[in-house]
């Protein structure tokens, strides 16, 4: 039979802060056990927030080498947390500040005693945190946005976390599979439903995304990569009014993403829409200083159009200097040289017309 024997090795009342160290320990019976009562070592700190202000109320974790819990702490009213009786060895102490508004953060720290004699050197080591606002979406469409707060179960909440992790891990499938889970427990979980959609968008899959994309808006109208994927979706599934009208909200809710002008820009072109293309296409280049091929492609085209064939040549050199290994440069650089002639050309005749007059 297996009996667990649980051994609080440490218990202290730090400053109006609770810190608790424990050791458990799972043995069949008859198994000697042996607790060192030696270990003299901590780790204390303050937690303070963007501002500078100390942080109360936030629980921070001891792991071990392994990564394992071995303690959990909350700050107090000034910011600090305590972790005693601990033994020689390597620890991670680890802030978690969800429910704050901030980024989790982690430090390792290694404790070493310098006394000859094992157990009777002692290490006090301070490690203070600095905690950082939370990005509201990292996803592939993401850009800074309000925080949508919103009441999630924790399975589903769990389910969600451990399916960004697996996206990062490029093991999209699997992280996929968690989103959908997480939606399962709970049908309007925004972030959820912002994150599978706009995955989905990126690879292209804009049935499924653009479905996702908005149920997610009618959670939370304002939400900025959702507004862009939907409309990135309706634009590829030739829904042109809608994604255009979709475009230019993203653009209104977040004025400084590149992603956003360049597709306004693209299906306004596509509806031969081209001032107001122009317009949005030349807002991304500045947004990109100038860096992005493909926006400078749609002003050459949208150039190419109006008969403005000496800009439309500047613009397609730019994309031969930004990607000179592009797979269609010797394409490119015949139609720089049509653009040329023609804007030769079209000198010629101007020049003609006004010596006649």
């Amino acid at each position: 039979m297996k009996v667990i024997f649980v051994f609080t090795v440490f218990v202290t009342i730090a400053f109006g802060g609770f810190s608790v160290s424990r050791a458990e320990h799972e043995c069949e019976r008859g198994t000697d056990l042996t607790v060192e009562f030696q270990n003299a070592n901590s780790i204390n700190g303050f937690v303070f927030g963007p501002d500078g202000q100390p942080a109360a109320d936030v629980y921070v974790e001891l792991l071990g080498e392994m990564g394992s819990t071995l303690s959990r702490a909350k700050t107090n009213g000034s910011g600090m947390y305590s972790f005693r009786g601990l033994s020689d060895g390597t620890f991670t102490v680890r802030v978690q500040a969800y429910g704050k508004m901030f980024a989790d953060v982690e430090q390792r720290i290694s404790l070493v005693g310098i006394s000859a004699v094992p157990g009777r050197g002692s290490i006090n080591e301070q490690v203070d945190f600095y905690l950082r606002p939370l990005t509201a979406n990292s996803g592939p469409l993401a850009a800074p946005e309000v925080i949508f707060a919103q009441e999630v179960p924790a399975k589903a909440k769990g389910l969600y976390q451990e399916g960004i992790e697996l996206i990062s891990d490029k093991r999209d499938s699997e992280g996929f599979e968690k989103l959908k889970a997480a939606l399962e427990i709970f049908p309007t979980y925004y972030l959820a439903l912002d994150r599978l959609g706009t995955e989905y968008v990126v690879r292209g899959h804009y049935r499924p995304a653009h479905v996702l994309l908005e149920m997610s808006l009618a959670v939370n109208p304002r939400g900025f990569s959702s507004r862009l994927g939907l409309g990135i979706s309706q634009f590829h599934l030739g829904l042109a009014d809608d994604s255009i009208r979709n475009l230019k909200l993203a653009t209104e809710t977040y004025g400084g993403s590149v992603n956003a002008f360049y597709w306004l820009g693209v299906a306004l072109e596509k509806q031969s829409r081209l001032r107001e293309a122009e317009a949005a296409l030349v807002t991304a280049n500045r947004l990109s200083k100038g860096g992005s091929a493909d926006v400078h492609w749609h002003l050459g085209q949208i150039y190419k159009d109006q008969a403005r064939y000496a800009e439309a040549a500047d613009e397609l050199a730019v994309v031969i200097k930004i990607k000179p290994g592009h797979a269609s440069a010797e394409n490119i650089k015949k139609a720089i040289r049509i653009m040329r002639e023609k804007a030769a050309n079209s000198e010629k005749q101007n020049a003609r017309a006004n010596h006649s007059n």
